[in-house]
């Protein structure tokens, strides 16, 4: 299996499971405050983000996922995030003719007093998987923010893929 292939998939799923969240929120439910948490506009913004980063350094090869615009339109407007979600879908599927080694740098600050960029090299596969594990981290935060709500997300919002297999396999 090309893992680039396999991982594509993977986003697109992820990605329609956020539009279909996107259609059941109004924008008061998304945009709102629950306790000490983001909204999930928030948490949803920062996710989109790190898919604009990526696809946004493919084209340079530098990917700096630290490059996020914060567009606070994308976390109060849910129709103008799944705007956002559809041109991240489109994007992504013209990647399917690159090769999955494709090299890339990274950069991602891991300490907030780091003096410079930290920039580190990766491949275009590994950052496809990168996207999947952050996304379905945050979408378990947005599942927990709405808990309470009247949505239904499916059993496997929020749930990683390996984890999704090893109930597989115990069934």
């Amino acid at each position: 299996m090309n893992p680039l292939e396999t991982g594509l998939d993977a986003n697109r799923l992820l990605l329609e499971q956020a539009l279909a969240l996107l259609a059941a929120l109004s924008p008061e439910r998304y945009a709102v405050r629950r306790g000490d948490w983001a909204p999930v506009g928030a948490q949803y913004r920062h996710v989109l983000e790190h898919y604009q980063c990526f696809l946004a350094g493919v084209a340079t090869g530098a990917i700096d996922y630290d490059a996020r615009r914060r567009d606070a339109r994308l976390e109060q407007n849910p129709a103008r995030a799944a705007q956002a979600t559809r041109e991240a879908l489109d994007a992504l599927a013209s990647l399917r003719a690159l090769g999955p080694d494709r090299p890339v740098a990274v950069q991602l600050r891991t300490a907030v007093d780091a003096p410079e960029p930290e920039w580190s090299r990766s491949t275009l596969a590994r950052e496809i998987q990168f996207l999947v594990s952050h996304t379905v981290h945050h979408f378990a935060l947005i599942k927990l923010l709405l808990a309470d709500e009247p949505v239904t997300l499916g059993p496997e919002f929020g749930v990683a893929p390996s984890t999704q297999a090893h109930a597989r396999a115990e069934r």
